[in-house]
């Protein structure tokens, strides 16, 4: 026979992840679950609901003042100017001390609604909060007494108000005492700041020291331009005189007259004084004008001394009028009139250099006070500095503490109640449309999360659904539950057959038509059928198939390879003293060991047979695949019911030796984990899994179930058709149900 290749394909468990088709699943599977918490929260919510105390909001508006009532200077212990912050003031008006005064108001009230109300009981209640963009605040109030509640609002504004203005005039009252006891002080600094500019001027004997600075300077100038006129005058009068003595000649008057001069104590005296008054007198330029009284003084006894050297000049020399003649010569007017040019050129040489002398040290001096004008300067900016500091200062006060007293005159409360508050009419709590509202949604939410808990802690397999998105390998047949566990005793025992009779029968005419499919040329001929764990129908559903396909016309030979807990001689009704543990530990012919399942001789079993002390050996043994060879050359199909594969190793023997594994699920019966496992296992094993069957579907799972049969074979009545159509029904089913049978 022809060896046809098998099929690799083996199928991976799936990551069970949140899909939404899943999501409605669970809900339709856990909708009970889900309409028992709904209810009952929803229950208990609206008896909460209808069982509270209503409680009645009373509400009112609080504007805050953003102007600030105290000073703004800058000063050390002076409060400064600032932006007002809505938290700070919700957190004041919320303080215990305010509420227990807006409590003792109360408490003096006539009504006895406020005698059993504190400061706790206010706060629990109380709740403020902003506008939005704006600096207004809104008090609310929640009481079980409408009245009350109104109250309350009234008393804490009130109170509110009051604070504020005493508040805002204490904050005044504590700035006006500020700068009143910093007043003296200030004014005593500005007075021992003028006192050090006035002795400033007094010390350097100046007004302004940019203008002393700018005097100093020209005077520098003028006395340098001085000196070079002086320089030149001297060297004119000394080339006149050089001229006159050489006309003169060196008479002995002209060596005495010097001589004389030079001796004579009174005229250097009068040299001496002069130099003096010279220096002195551009000394005092420097610091006044011309036209100064001490200038002018200077300058008249320089005059004067400058006639007295020249008349102690003509006395002593004896140029007008002397008698005195040092050369003995005659005394000619050229002569005369020589000397006395002689005379005057000396007087106007000696004058000049002491001028030139006198300037030079005037210059010396006022270089020495030009390099003391930085100093000076600095000195006197860092006086007027601190005056001015001092002075704006005390100026401030002066006005600060003007403004203060008037607006102390005028104070106003930065909190004002823009809305009073009013008697509620209707109550705030409980909102009975949205409280219940709330507890049908809850109520929901919370069924719909115990509901997809359940289902993740419950791993049975509840839906076909749930098994295709776990795993990824073929759904070969979904084969519905019914009652009967054996097709041939419905029609043997003349029971009226069901719709999930009818239904079983189909799901399993479906799976053998796809049973043709599974590989080309009928390569699928040795197919063994695995579960998980046990009790999934296995067995069950194996035999039924081998009925479907015997009536289909193939030959079947169904083997009963469970040899723990056997069950296919149960269904069949056949003896199990023998069977396929007696042909792998006996010489004995398969052939004498089969027994038939049915009237037409195409259905043969193979019953378990006595049961092995370890049915692995007999099942890995090379008498199983050489049975198996020979099944293959013999049938059509070789069904083979194994044990299940978890726990129990005699499924995996065969994996090498079948064409084909089919592995069994059953609702509410299979995990998640479990099918997971076995799949592992069967890989592992390296088995052939062609697909997968789903057993025993229950009538709710409508996708997968064959319900439409209780219409058509229970009530032909609601299906309209012609009698030809119906008589070709009934023949082809009596035709079907011989061919079962």
């Amino acid at each position: 026979m022809t060896e046809y290749p098998k099929a690799t394909y083996v199928g991976k468990y799936v990551d069970d992840s949140f899909k939404l088709a899943k999501f409605f699943r669970v809900l339709r599977k856990r909708w009970i679950v889900i309409v028992a918490v709904s209810v009952t929260v929803f229950a208990g919510n609206t008896y909460y609901t209808f069982t509270r105390t209503p409680q009645y909001r009373s509400s009112a508006s609080l504007l805050v003042n953003s102007t600030i009532a105290v000073s703004d200077i800058q000063l050390p212990g002076l409060p400064s100017s600032s932006t007002v912050n809505l938290g700070t003031e919700i957190a004041i008006l919320k303080s215990r001390p305010l509420i227990e005064i807006a409590v003792s108001k109360m408490h003096q009230s006539p009504s006895a609604a406020y005698k059993d109300i504190d400061a706790l009981t206010i706060m629990s209640g109380l709740d403020i909060r902003p506008e939005k963009d704006t600096m207004v605040l809104r008090l609310t109030y929640t009481d079980s007494n409408p009245k009350r509640a109104q109250g309350v609002l009234n008393a804490l504004a009130q109170t509110y108000v009051e604070y504020s203005l005493k508040d805002r005039r204490t904050k005044s009252s504590t700035a006006i005492k500020f700068i009143q006891d910093k007043l003296p002080q200030v004014k005593q600094q500005l007075d021992k700041s003028a006192l050090a500019v006035t002795q400033f001027r007094k010390t350097y004997n100046i007004v302004d020291p940019d203008t002393y600075a700018a005097s100093v300077y020209k005077m520098r100038e003028a006395l340098e331009n001085q000196a070079q006129d002086l320089q030149i005058k001297i060297a004119q009068v000394q080339q006149q005189y050089e001229a006159l003595s050489r006309q003169v000649g060196k008479s002995p008057e002209a060596a005495i007259g010097s001589a004389i001069l030079q001796q004579d104590a009174p005229y250097q005296s009068l040299v001496k004084q002069f130099q003096e008054v010279e220096t002195n007198y551009f000394l005092e330029r420097t610091r006044f004008r011309g036209d100064h009284p001490s200038v002018v003084a200077l300058k008249d006894r320089r005059d004067e001394l400058y006639r007295l050297l020249e008349t102690r000049a003509q006395s002593v020399v004896g140029v007008k009028g002397n008698t005195a003649n040092i050369t003995n010569e005659p005394n000619s007017a050229i002569q005369q009139n020589l000397a006395s040019q002689l005379f005057d050129a000396q007087t106007t040489l000696a004058v000049s250099q002491a001028q030139l002398e006198s300037i030079r040290n005037a210059q010396t001096e006022v270089s020495t006070a030009f390099s003391k004008i930085p100093q000076i300067q600095q000195k006197y900016v860092e006086i007027q500095r601190q005056l001015a500091l001092d002075s704006s200062t005390y100026n401030k006060l002066s006005e600060k503490l003007e403004e203060l007293r008037i607006s102390e005159a005028q104070e106003i409360s930065s909190w004002k109640v823009l809305e009073p508050p009013l008697i509620p009419i209707r109550p705030s709590s409980p909102d009975i449309e949205r409280s219940l509202i709330t507890g049908a949604i809850s109520g929901l939410v919370l069924g719909i999360l115990l509901a997809l808990l359940l289902n993740r802690l419950d791993q049975r397999i509840r839906e076909v659904g749930e098994v295709r998105e776990i795993i990824d390998i073929p759904l070969l047949a979904s084969i519905p539950m019914t009652e009967t566990a054996s097709l041939s005793a419905i029609s043997s025992q003349g029971i009226l057959p069901t719709s999930s009779y009818y239904a079983f029968k189909e799901a399993l005419g479906s799976l053998a038509l796809n049973l043709r499919y599974l590989g080309t040329d009928n390569m699928m001929k040795v197919i063994a059928f695995t579960s998980s764990v046990p009790s999934e129908g296995k067995s069950t559903m194996t035999y039924n198939l081998a009925i479907i396909l015997s009536a289909l016309g193939y030959r079947i030979l169904l083997v009963d390879a469970d040899m723990r807990k056997p069950t296919v001689h149960k269904l069949a009704g056949l003896s199990n003293k023998v069977g396929l543990s007696t042909a792998l530990a006996t010489p004995s012919p398969w052939q004498d060991l089969i027994q038939a399942g049915d009237d037409h001789d195409r259905l043969h079993i193979l019953t378990s047979g006595s049961l092995p002390p370890n049915p692995m050996l007999l099942l890995e043994s090379n008498k199983m695949a050489a049975l198996l060879q020979e099944w293959r050359q013999e049938y059509d199909y070789v069904l083979v019911d194994t044990p299940p594969v978890i726990g129990i190793t005699d499924a995996q023997c065969l994996t090498s030796k079948v064409d084909t594994f089919i592995l069994v699920a059953a609702i509410n019966r299979s995990t998640r984990s479990g099918i997971s496992r076995a799949l592992e296992i069967l890989s592992t094993a390296r088995a052939n899994v062609s697909g997968l069957l789903i057993n025993m579907i229950g009538s709710s799972d409508s996708e997968y179930h064959y319900g439409y049969y209780d219409r058509y074979y229970l009530n032909p009545s609601d299906t309209v058709e012609s009698d030809s159509d119906s008589e070709e029904e009934s023949d082809s089913e009596g035709e079907i149900v011989e061919r079962v049978v």
